[in-house]
């Protein structure tokens, strides 16, 4: 884990007072702030994700290195996020080869310019991709009114070898997820938004669990979806919780497209 400065040190006590001990790889200058301003009249949630400091070549070389140490034979590595300043956009390529050689499974969950470098130039297709719909409809240069025509989009990129999982998220309705061979639309009940902070890292985490653990398509994309219904439910920077996870799991409808 990357971290710098006196925000680095903070980042690292609250995890530990989780129960969460990181590696960390300290840079220079202070770990970047995400600040959310919630609208309690409308519902509606501004984010401020400040830039954080430039990293040099030396330091991306250093992250890459100390990464590979710690990557574990045929773990799965979740890349999640946008890059820091100066780390170039085809940082998560350049990562998705170099841990085939412990035989690890990338999951790529990223935006904007990166996440258009790291699908038209890939070089070795992603366990898993996971966009929201108007990224996908940007990268596919159309709108997608039903889920039907994502999962066309979604399998396509699988088609091309970009990816063996694909996940497009559609807000409160859902997600679609697909392979090869499966096309699904699941689609939690109605719920009680009160942040959406974290709900699309619950969902990866979720996915990437069972996903890791040998579950089904259906059995993953029903705990992911169920994980981030959870999130939102969940005020600030809250998470789900496993409990409310697990309810929700039963209320999901799961559609094969």
């Amino acid at each position: 884990m990357a971290t710098a400065g006196v925000l680095g040190d903070l980042l690292v006590k609250q995890l530990r007072k989780h129960g969460v001990d990181p590696i960390r790889y300290e840079t220079n200058g202070h770990t970047r702030q995400s600040l959310s301003i919630y609208e309690e009249s409308s519902g509606k949630q501004l984010r401020l994700v400040l830039p954080g400091p430039i990293w040099i070549e030396r330091q991306i070389d250093g992250l890459m290195d100390a990464i590979l140490e710690h990557v574990e034979e045929g773990a799965w590595v979740v890349a999640s996020g946008s890059l820091p300043p100066g780390i170039p956009d085809d940082f998560y390529i350049e990562l998705n080869s170099a841990i085939r050689w412990k035989n690890a499974r990338m999951v790529l969950d990223t935006s904007e310019k990166t996440l258009m470098t790291s699908v038209k130039s890939v070089v070795h297709p992603y366990a898993v991709l996971r966009m929201d719909q108007l990224e996908a409809e940007f990268l596919a240069d159309t709108t997608f009114p039903n889920p039907a025509e994502m999962a066309d989009f979604a399998q396509k990129i699988v088609s091309d070898n970009i990816a063996e999982v694909v996940v497009l998220a559609r807000g409160a309705d859902g997600s679609v997820f697909a392979t090869a061979t499966e096309r699904l639309h699941v689609k939690p009940p109605l719920s009680n938004v009160l942040s959406a902070v974290g709900a699309g890292d619950s969902l990866v985490g979720a996915l990437t669990l069972a996903l890791s653990q040998g579950r089904s398509l259906e059995e993953a994309a029903l705990l992911a979806t169920s994980a981030a219904s959870s999130a939102v439910q969940t005020g600030a920077s809250d998470l789900c919780i496993r409990s409310v996870t697990e309810h929700i799991m039963t209320q999901c409808v799961v559609d094969k497209l």
